[in-house]
């Protein structure tokens, strides 16, 4: 019976001890964000970076904060991560099977990651698709298309097709 008490006893206080680490790192994650939120935009501002580019790059560094705090929370919970790495290995499996199903998508995402990192034009740019004959100004790149202006409206273009045809890029004046 003292046993039995003695372990109940241990059971609690490494519960606490858990909720007070949880709580400490979800107060440290949310101050972390908040910083990082406030530093990326005094950098935008300062070194005058895309205003786009600012928030795809927020969005980038506040994902892996979110992953890695995940990730913290399970370890701390007693979670097994060999378990949770074959879980992830086997849903990626899944979605590579489905991406490679829908290739077309796929293509389009890589190619606007590639633009976002290249970085071969901007918002502002006018471009010019030569074999297509098609000329417009770039309002939006997104990560599966970019949106273009020209004088009869707003049109989207498939991100590869940047990579699969001459493209001459025209700096705002």
């Amino acid at each position: 019976m003292d046993q039995i008490t003695k372990l109940i006893e241990q059971l609690e206080a490494n519960y606490f001890v858990q909720v007070a680490i949880t709580f400490t790192i979800i107060i440290l994650f949310l101050a972390s964000r908040w910083v990082i939120k406030k530093s990326i935009k005094r950098l935008a501002n300062k070194f005058s970076y895309d205003p786009n580019r600012a928030a795809a790059t927020k969005r980038l560094i506040i994902g892996a904060l979110y992953t890695f705090v995940i990730l913290l929370l399970i370890i701390i919970w007693g979670g097994d991560l060999n378990n949770l790495w074959i879980s992830i290995g086997s849903i990626l499996g899944v979605i590579a099977i489905g991406f490679f199903a829908i290739w077309s998508i796929l293509s389009n995402i890589v190619a606007g990651i590639i633009i976002y990192t290249i970085n071969p034009f901007k918002i502002t740019d006018t471009l010019v698709l030569v074999e297509k004959e098609v000329t417009g100004k770039v309002i939006d790149i997104g990560l599966i298309y970019t949106k273009l202006q020209d004088k009869d409206g707003i049109f989207t273009v498939p991100n590869n097709v940047f990579f699969q045809q001459i493209v001459k890029v025209k700096k705002p004046k």
